[in-house]
């Protein structure tokens, strides 16, 4: 038989299949399955709000602050409600995204606006 040494940050844990390094993969995991079951028309305003974040994520950005300016929050919420309008407009066909009212559908953008700052800013107070 060979029996070779292997780190134990190769190996992995037995029970959960995580390797050394991997535990904050696991809460992303989470959060993409559960992103998975989004119906359709706010998993297309999640990924608006997604890329939009990524835009905003740099050193000295507002989402970093402790107090995050309200203002500036609306003018990324009005931002992407721009964006999904024009794609309102573009679009043709059966799998367009009808919205009941245009400010349900700022109150929507604020809420998953708000919930990706928040997750954000909890990962990046992990490496601080």
């Amino acid at each position: 038989m060979d029996y070779r040494y292997i780190p134990f940050y190769v190996q992995g844990n037995a029970i959960t299949g995580m390797y050394y390094g991997q535990w904050q993969m696991s809460e992303d995991r989470d959060l993409d399955y559960v992103k998975e079951m989004y119906p359709l028309t706010f998993a297309r305003l999640q990924e608006l709000t997604e890329q939009e974040c990524n835009r905003q994520e740099f050193t000295g950005s507002m989402m970093y602050d402790e107090y995050p300016d309200k203002l500036g929050l609306l003018r990324l919420v009005n931002h992407i409600f721009e964006q999904i309008k024009e794609e309102e407009k573009t679009c043709t066909g059966n799998e367009c995204s009808k919205y009941p009212d245009d400010q349900w559908l700022k109150d929507i953008i604020m809420i998953l606006l708000l919930n990706e700052i928040y997750r954000r800013r909890r990962k990046r107070k992990k490496y601080y």
